[in-house]
């Protein structure tokens, strides 16, 4: 192996759950029911990269979440994933679709013995995915493209005369509202190619809430799993991965409407996905260096509060090159992203929310004064206000430490 060598490898699995494992009907009334039909599968995509000695799986589940609560002691849950990679290697992100089954302890589901054994096929599943993906990786190049999507997301908390409110209970959407910021409409893109030409994987970041089937009873991976089937379907792509953005506050034009919206909207940025990579530019993904760090936020206190185990709030920082991907748990606020995005030491910062093991909301401190579904409090928001700065405090330096490392195949 070379030195400075560079390797890619991914594999897709099912984890369609049966239909008596179900999705939440009401976060604030903890209820949910069974499906009724499968729409669009549930996938497990893995990617590893990274050195031959040095590798990271990127786990993208089409789930709405895991909580320690649903899952049990996360560290055990976390070490059953692989037998090649230990459980720190590992990082699990998800797409946050709200037609996959309850998995973040909002209801009484996890406690049924069917989605008890549903939850264990999906660690074999990924244990599986991460081992093809292991022994498949070969040497690549990386390439980053960036665009724009708009008319698909909007900044969905909306004050109003009677309060916050949110967007969809204004449909349809006007103009005046698509204008509201703050909002992120661009779409990362990176790609990992094989020496030979061909395309191993196709990672896409994008920053909106899969809520335009919310509630209907069909399993279905939403604008995320529209997307990823186009972009599977063309040669060009390989199999493809999704990160969801700090979405906490963003949702598309459409919520609960049905499957033809969420289609349009993962197609519509599948078509500039493939006419993108064409012109991406290509950068060192040396040097390759990840970190993670586990704070304690402080709950609040009501009745109903989770367990303080889902307090710890699981953060990654990826390093690939001159770029950095920053990993964080719940569904933190977008103006929290671009303001670690804005004091970033790289050239690019992408902000991955839903990773690890959910926290529930993370907003912004202006926002518990606004109040809002998002502050709760409530199963679904029960940090204190103060989240905000911990994780950017230590979002911080851990992008100052890795920016500062000089490591195998750094040239400075």
């Amino acid at each position: 192996m070379k030195p400075n060598e560079f390797t890619a490898g991914v594999a897709v699995e099912d984890i369609t759950p049966p239909l008596e494992v179900g999705l939440l009907i009401s976060s604030v009334e903890g209820r949910w029911t069974r499906f009724q039909s499968v729409r669009l599968p549930l996938k497990a995509r893995i990617l590893v990269i990274g050195p031959p000695h040095d590798r990271l799986a990127i786990v993208s589940l089409d789930l709405l979440g895991l909580s320690a609560t649903v899952v049990g002691c996360w560290a055990d849950f976390k070490a059953r994933l692989s037998s090649l990679l230990p459980a720190d290697r590992i990082l699990i992100t998800c797409t946050h679709t709200h037609n996959a089954p309850e998995t973040l302890g909002l209801s009484d589901l996890y406690e049924s013995e069917a989605f008890s054994t549903w939850i264990a096929t999906v660690q074999k599943r990924i244990r599986r995915g991460i081992d093809v993906a292991f022994m498949s990786a070969q040497s690549c190049s990386v390439r980053i493209a960036d665009f724009e999507v708009g008319d698909y997301s909007l900044q969905r908390r909306i004050s109003t005369a009677d309060g916050m409110v949110i967007s969809d209970s204004l449909q349809p959407i006007s103009k005046d509202l698509m204008e509201l910021g703050p909002v992120d409409r661009r779409i990362h893109v990176v790609q990992f190619k094989s020496l030979q030409g061909n395309v191993i994987s196709t990672m896409v970041h994008a920053v909106c809430h899969p809520v335009h089937e919310m509630c209907l009873p069909q399993v279905s991976s939403d604008y995320p799993g529209e997307l990823c089937a186009s972009l599977d379907a063309s040669r060009a792509c390989g199999i493809s991965l999704f990160l969801n953005g700090a979405a906490g506050d963003i949702n598309p034009t459409t919520v609960s409407c049905g499957h033809e919206t969420a289609a349009a909207h993962g197609k519509a940025i599948a078509a500039v996905v493939k006419g993108s990579v064409a012109h991406a530019e290509r950068i060192e993904p040396l040097p390759f260096a990840f970190r993670t760090e586990e704070i304690m936020l402080e709950p609040r206190k009501f009745e109903g509060a989770p367990d303080v185990k889902n307090c710890i709030a699981r953060v990654a920082v990826l390093r690939l090159g001159s770029f950095s991907f920053v990993f964080l748990p719940g569904e933190p606020f977008v103006a929290i992203a671009l303001e670690i995005e804005k004091a970033s030491p790289f050239g690019k910062t992408i902000v991955v929310g839903y990773s690890e093991n959910s926290v529930g909301y993370i907003p912004t401190i202006a926002a518990f004064d606004e109040g809002g579904y998002e502050t709760g409090p409530g199963k679904w928001s029960f940090v204190q206000p103060n989240a905000e700065i911990l994780i950017r405090r230590t979002i911080s330096t851990m992008l100052s430490d890795l920016y500062s490392l000089k490591l195998e195949g750094d040239g400075s």
